[in-house]
């Protein structure tokens, strides 16, 4: 056997064959590879990103609620970031005072309950509006269906008070320029593609309970090229009549061809009005909850299951924990009550208060209604939690001051 003398770090090193030294030299004299005539090299400890990780968001689309997003570990800088779409959470501290929307837009003021609320409509562009059933310029005039837009990258919790466009008239009436006719937005929803925009049509009656009596309502349509909402001519049958009078809350079904819609008209007890559910397909088809558990091919309320009550014209629908929360007012009421439900088509039982309307303390005559949940604002971190506004009205005598009825927006649980 051939001895080979001992290793010494000052012995000249042993010449290899020319095309291993090649060899060597693409691998890098580092590998570890005995054939190269290398020493396994030591390991070099890696490092990771901070315990810490931070909370992502990304905004939802139209006027849909953000998500939670992971964060991603840069393995090369060793620090946190949060993916391409997204931003980093963040909550803003309560204020204490009452969050009245659009109250810093210069020129003008939000007007007191009374045909619609602050309704939510999803547009072209992924942007969501908020469209207010009448504003008070400073002239004095007042403008009816104005929108606004909330900075939905602004913290979680923080009061809109700011608009992103200017306000914005953005109804017309489809070949018609009667004065008389009063149009009532009640929401919308993206389904196939087009902006389905629920509302209702009134024309002025100073006799009437609200000043306006009511004639029918439907389905419009966004215009993206107009950038207007498009709403049939009163000339046109309406899809349904003032007994079913769908529109008081819509919420998507989930399976990408069809919107819930409630309508909420038959008086059962009072203050309170009984709802049925109607299901709209992308053609705006509407198809009846029956009083059989089935959907049937009707628009008479009789042939309707009656789900649950509610007060005149806006009530809301929106997820909860364990399935769907309906949140409403009574007619001239001043709290916020709800009822929940595992599915839309029930079976629906009462819930919690979701807590009392700020009221003017100077006016006893004053209510709230209209309320609309936004869940673009919604909090991902808080799933029980809900953005709503409310109107506040009056049948007494105003106390002079906009601000007592400039409508509210409460975070509720």
């Amino acid at each position: 056997m051939e001895l080979r003398p001992a290793y010494s770090p000052f012995a000249q090193p042993v010449a290899m064959p020319r095309r291993k030294a090649r060899l060597c030299l693409l691998l890098g004299f580092a590998a570890a590879s005995a054939g190269c005539g290398a020493r396994t090299p030591l390991a070099v400890p890696t490092r990771e990103c901070p315990d810490e990780v931070p909370t992502c968001v990304t905004d939802g689309v139209g006027c849909d609620s953000a998500t939670l997003t992971d964060a991603v570990c840069d393995g090369h800088d060793h620090v946190w970031s949060c993916p391409p779409g997204s931003r980093g959470y963040a909550r803003a501290e309560p204020s204490g005072t009452s969050c009245l929307p659009f109250r810093h837009v210069p020129g003008l003021s939000l007007g007191a309950w009374g045909l619609g609320s602050l309704a939510s409509l999803p547009i072209d562009g992924g942007r969501c509006l908020w469209i207010a059933d009448s504003v008070t310029l400073s002239d004095g005039t007042l403008a009816r269906n104005v929108a606004f837009e909330v900075n939905r990258e602004a913290p979680f919790g923080t009061c809109p008070e700011e608009s992103l466009i200017p306000p914005t008239q953005v109804v017309v009436v489809d070949g018609d320029e009667d004065a008389s006719l009063l149009v009532q937005i009640d929401g919308g929803y993206a389904l196939g593609g087009v902006t389905h925009v629920l509302y209702r049509l009134f024309r002025r009656d100073e006799a009437a309970t609200f000043g306006a009596t009511e004639l029918g309502g439907g389905v419009a349509h966004w215009d993206p090229a107009r950038q207007r909402i498009v709403v049939p001519s009163p000339q046109q049958p309406f899809p349904w009549g003032l007994d079913l009078d769908l529109g008081d809350a819509a919420w998507l079904t989930g399976d990408g061809q069809h919107a819930y819609v409630w309508g909420c008209s038959v008086p059962t007890t009072f203050l309170k009005q009984s709802c049925r559910l109607a299901r709209l397909d992308a053609f705006d088809v509407p198809e009846l909850f029956g009083v059989g558990g089935a959907w049937i091919p009707s628009v008479r309320a009789a042939d309707g299951l009656v789900l649950f009550e509610s007060g005149t014209w806006l009530s809301l629908v929106v997820p909860a924990p364990a399935g769907l929360r309906h949140a409403y007012i009574e007619d001239f009421g001043g709290e916020l009550l709800s009822h929940v439900a595992p599915v839309a088509t029930g079976p629906w039982s009462d819930g919690p208060s979701l807590g009392k309307c700020e009221l003017p303390s100077g006016d006893p005559r004053a209510f709230c209604a209209g309320p609309v949940a936004h869940m673009d604002l919604a909090d991902p971190s808080r799933p029980s939690e809900v953005p709503i506004t409310y109107g506040i009205g009056t049948t007494g005598t105003s106390t002079g001051d906009p601000e007592d009825y400039w409508p509210r927006l409460v975070w509720v649980e």
